[in-house]
């Protein structure tokens, strides 16, 4: 089907309200995973945690990802991204706030189990809405601005952590402002228009113009078929979960551990401090979207990937031969994460461009499912290398 419309126009207000809530997903995210990774301090030792339970405190929203992004990715392809967009994050509101009223483990670990859950499932969804309304020819910048947003809800889980670390169940608090945060939301998402794309697949040609004229004020003959896009899979499909999986066991691996990091080569018990080096790391991941943006359409998202990898492959090496303390962490774990920026913005809206509209968020589920299970087995492989073990970073 033909999209000028989509495809060629200007960005309006409509549309950067769009974008601004298919964004908020990835900032609850963001939000989230480092809220846990601080709070995971203290919640041990007041909720008298075994260290079995420690650890699947640690996985438990990956574990709830690797179910909600396939199942609501099938769903959005099948019923509909509109039908899906709010209700994913109902899962958020309700149980970030049962999170912070939690008393034991078994409160806890499904609380954070079901917040994965609607989180798992807001990737394929939002990153495909996302990808399906954007113009063409700034469509990488916006997918990355999408993906930067994890960064700004890290340093907003930071600020928030830096004021109520005064509480010694601070995390309480931290956790319920989260679920707080996203009720508007829920209600902005209720009001957007269905996928035009969607429509148009699925027939509904008609619903597809409004859709189309809704957002962008125009509509095109949608009656006229264009060439067809072919699904792909084979080595295309297998690249894409491949990439996002290598890249989630360093990120996570390595990221869910950085107050623990600061905690142990320097930060011991400076709940402020280690709160304000988090903020200059994510400050560090902001900084890699932004530079990112502009590459992203003029270079190509390959050249991301691959120079994304590289540095981090280096600083990987570096790290693991030299043996860096105290404020030092800082600036090293700063360039890290600019860089794994450019890989992780690419990873997360390949599936978005490469696959056909009525498997698009199928595969993006699939692929945010393999991911996790990458990022899991970075989280319980780290330690075992880590500064549990050495006074160097890796």
């Amino acid at each position: 089907m033909n999209f000028n419309a989509i495809d060629d126009s200007r960005i309006n207000i409509k549309r950067m309200k769009l974008i601004g809530l298919a964004s908020s997903g990835l900032f609850l995210d963001g939000y989230d995973l480092s809220i846990i990774t601080m709070a995971i301090l203290v919640i041990p030792a007041q909720l008298q945690l075994h260290r079995i339970e420690y650890i699947l405190i640690d996985i438990s929203s990956f574990v709830g990802m690797l179910v909600g992004a396939p199942l609501l990715g099938i769903l959005s392809d099948r019923i509909g991204r509109k039908k899906i967009f709010g209700f994913d994050l109902i899962f958020f509101v309700v149980f970030a706030i049962t999170a912070g009223l939690s008393t034991n483990f078994i409160e806890l670990f499904l609380s954070r189990l079901l917040i994965g859950f609607g989180i798992g499932g807001d990737y394929p969804i939002s990153s495909t809405m996302l990808s399906e309304f954007s113009p063409k020819k700034s469509r990488g910048k916006l997918l990355i601005t999408m993906v930067g947003m994890y960064w700004v809800g890290a340093f907003a889980s930071a600020v928030a952590n830096y004021f109520f670390v005064i509480y010694s169940d601070f995390w309480r608090y931290t956790f319920i402002l989260g679920g707080l945060i996203a009720i508007p939301i829920i209600l902005l998402r209720f009001k957007v228009p269905e996928s035009p794309r969607w429509l148009a697949a699925h027939g509904k040609l008609e619903d597809a113009k409004l859709s189309e004229m809704e957002v962008t004020g125009k509509s095109d003959n949608l009656s006229e078929t264009t060439r067809n896009i072919t699904t792909k899979y084979g080595k295309t499909f297998i690249f894409v979960i491949l990439a996002w999986f290598i890249f989630d066991v360093a990120a996570y691996g390595i990221g869910f551990y950085y107050p623990v990091i600061f905690s142990t080569l320097g930060f011991k018990n400076e709940f402020k401090s280690i709160a304000e080096a988090s903020m200059l790391i994510s400050i560090g991941g902001i900084l890699g979207y932004v530079i990112a943006m502009p590459l992203a359409d003029r270079l190509g998202r390959r050249f991301l990937t691959i120079s994304g990898f590289l540095i981090m492959s280096v600083l990987l090496i570096l790290g693991s031969i030299i043996k860096i303390r105290g404020v030092y962490t800082v600036p090293f774990f700063f360039a890290f994460v600019m860089f794994e920026q450019w890989v992780g913005a690419v990873t997360l809206f390949y599936p978005t461009e490469l696959f056909d509209t009525s498997v698009r968020s199928t595969v993006q589920g699939i692929a945010t499912a393999v991911s996790r299970t990458g990022a899991i087995m970075g989280i319980i492989l780290f330690p075992l290398f880590s500064v549990f073990h050495s006074l160097s970073i890796f």
